[in-house]
């Protein structure tokens, strides 16, 4: 059988993983579609804004993942932003391990039989799935952090990259640029070394990863709890906004002389006491009829069963009578 690969995907859920750490909603990023196109995955950025620097209030725009690439390099480059930490770049999307399962369960034994084969092909599918929705939600974290940093959201290529209804033509570094980066990290190695091997100290930044990967996980918990009791308090206003009319109404009844609604009880109760009488009578009637009924179905039940035995009675008589006359 054909294995084909899902090639487009249910636009992504909200991410989770929230970096509003500024609770600023002038602008708002998020990821509200992808679609994978063989070796190339199309992200529709969609971008709320206030902000003077965009022409419009809400935009959506369509990169790839070449397009991320080029938005995090310039914020590396870029001098006015030594110091600071720059978000990760998301990783490129790597969708070939499951095309070769499906691949090579599409060439498999012809020995699997039908049911197995469906089963591990909707297996193979989920986990393409799992990882398409993982590889969108990075990139929409790694955009959420930078329009969440107070410095970072005001770059002129953050502005371009979210604005820019067409292709930014970007490129991938050339051999002498990437050789460049790795004279630098070449050079920056050896400072680690020298520094480490005069003071015996390291620069690591493990801490600082684990303290912000902390805080970001302890702001999402807060955040989410201050929503939850900001809907039970909502939930309470209502129920006491319910509660005011009624105990308003129930105060003015115990201080109000209501001789019309006692006539009414009155005559309720003499209308309940009309039906008991006649509901009395009823049921005694129906007991009677009920017992009248049975006695009659019984007396014909027992004239029914006699005339039965009477007519086996005299069948039994017959066929002795005939036994005894033959010869």
């Amino acid at each position: 059988e054909e294995i084909h690969m899902p090639e487009t995907s249910p636009p992504p859920q909200p991410s989770c993983a929230s970096v509003d750490l500024q609770g600023d909603s002038s602008l708002q990023v998020e990821i509200s579609d992808a679609v994978s196109e063989r070796d190339k995955v199309k992200f529709t950025v969609q971008t709320k804004s206030c902000l003077p620097h965009f022409t419009q209030t809400e935009f959506s725009v369509v990169r790839q993942h070449e397009e991320f690439i080029w938005l995090h390099d310039a914020y590396v480059e870029n001098e006015e932003y030594a110091g600071l930490i720059i978000p990760p770049a998301p990783p490129r999307p790597d969708f070939e391990a499951s095309r070769e399962k499906l691949q090579k369960l599409g060439e498999g034994d012809s020995s699997v039989t039908r049911e197995e084969f469906a089963k591990m092909k909707q297996e193979l599918e989920a986990e393409y799935l799992a990882i398409f929705k993982k590889t969108v939600a990075m990139h929409e974290v790694f955009l959420q952090r930078l329009a969440a940093h107070p410095t970072l959201r005001r770059d002129h290529n953050f502005f371009v990259f979210l604005e820019y209804g067409q292709d930014l033509s970007v490129r991938g570094k050339n051999r002498k640029e990437l050789l460049g980066g790795f004279l630098r990290n070449i050079v920056k190695s050896a400072d680690e070394a020298l520094i480490t091997g005069m003071s015996g100290l390291k620069e690591v930044d493990d801490f600082f990863e684990h303290e912000r990967t902390f805080l970001l996980e302890y702001h999402t918990r807060i955040r989410d709890a201050c929503l939850r009791a900001d809907r039970v308090m909502r939930a309470h206003k209502c129920l006491a906004d319910d509660y005011i009319p009624i105990s308003a109404a129930l105060s003015s009844l115990g201080t109000q002389e209501v001789n019309q609604l006692r006539t009414s009880f009155l005559k309720l109760a003499e209308l309940f006491e009309r039906l008991r009488v006649s509901t009395a009578f009823c049921l005694m009637d129906f007991k009677s009829r009920r017992v009248s009924s049975f006695r009659k179905n019984l007396i014909e039940l027992a004239e029914l069963e006699l005339k039965h035995a009477r007519a086996s009675t005299l069948i039994l008589r017959n066929t002795l009578v005939a036994l005894k006359g033959e010869p």
